[in-house]
């Protein structure tokens, strides 16, 4: 809710308050002025009981309204303990995940590429050819992958292609059909990724993700910019690092694997770097600095090869 929806709730509530005692007065004073009796009692208390009586039929009301609009309330008024209790074995929970995270030792992240050759399948290729070449790049990565990272304190990844087990899986990855329809439109790339975080002693499991392996950008087409103002002195590390930043977004949204957009290959020399720097260090108005695909890039291209250009912002 926050600081001010709680505040708010308090200033209703005093509100509230204020009008039940209020409108209890009113009643108990009309009571007295009348000389009416309750229960044989004088007049005076008969309206001091009238008027506690009507604040507490308001107060009851108001909550029984409550009750029937909220489930927040009834939640609260009914059922505190228990979401006390949930709370508590949450917070545990959230305790224990923390102590693993910062007490043991993360081997592979999440989405972490874990073998770094692909698999690139032609939709030439029939089925079985698919399902060879599959099963074949499968065991090359689990060799490759237990090779690297047993040492580093993971469980060895048991099985081969042959299982019965992970035929399946490799079959049931091949007739999906969101591959189906990547492979009838062209060669789909195919990488080998960590599906979760992988802790010290923990077994090894992997996953795999295809790409459409189509053009991302042409050779020398704009990919990022950003705009500086001339006269000032740039920082080159931080103006090239946000181009190359903006360029791996603009290249993961276009299809580029993710584990590949972290691979920026600049060509750029000091000398260069020098130069734009001193550029706009001399020039006026406003500068772009503009990253350009050096080659054709396609996903199997494994990065982004690009240059820089300086350019007069329009």
């Amino acid at each position: 809710m926050g600081y001010l929806g709680g505040a708010l709730v308090v200033i209703v509530i005093a509100i509230l308050a204020g009008t039940i005692a209020y409108v209890g007065d009113r009643v108990g004073h009309q009571v007295g002025r009348r000389r009416l009796t309750l229960f044989g009692l004088r007049p005076k208390y008969t309206s001091t009981v009238v008027a506690v009586g009507t604040g507490m039929v308001i107060a009851l009301a108001v909550t029984i309204i409550t009750l029937a609009a909220s489930n927040y309330a009834r939640a609260a008024f009914f059922h505190l303990s228990e979401i006390n209790d949930r709370l508590n074995e949450l917070q545990a929970q959230a305790d224990a995940l923390d102590r693993r995270v910062h007490q043991t030792h993360v081997i592979v992240n999440r989405g972490d590429l874990l073998y770094n050759p692909y698999l690139l399948l032609q939709p030439s290729a029939t089925g079985q050819e698919r399902l060879r070449q599959f099963s074949a790049y499968f065991n090359a990565a689990v060799s490759d992958i237990n090779r690297n990272l047993v040492p580093r304190g993971l469980k060895p990844y048991p099985l081969r292609a042959n299982d019965p087990e992970v035929q399946r899986r490799l079959k049931g990855f091949l007739d999906d059909p969101e591959m189906q329809s990547y492979i009838l439109q062209g060669p789909v790339l195919i990488i080998t990724i960590a599906d979760e975080n992988l802790f010290n002693n923990d077994p090894i499991h992997f996953d795999f993700a295809s790409y459409r392996d189509q053009m991302i950008f042409q050779a020398h087409q704009p990919i990022a910019s950003v705009e500086v103002d001339g006269g000032t002195q740039i920082n080159p590390q931080i103006a090239f690092s946000e181009v190359l930043f903006a360029a791996a977004d603009e290249a993961q949204q276009k299809g580029m694997p993710a584990p590949y957009v972290r691979n920026a290959f600049p060509s750029l020399t000091p000398r260069q770097v020098e130069d734009i720097s001193n550029t706009i260090r001399r020039g006026h108005g406003r500068y772009r600095i503009l990253a350009r695909a050096k080659i054709d890039i396609y996903p199997h291209t494994g990065g982004l090869p690009v240059d820089f250009d300086l350019v007069r912002a329009s």
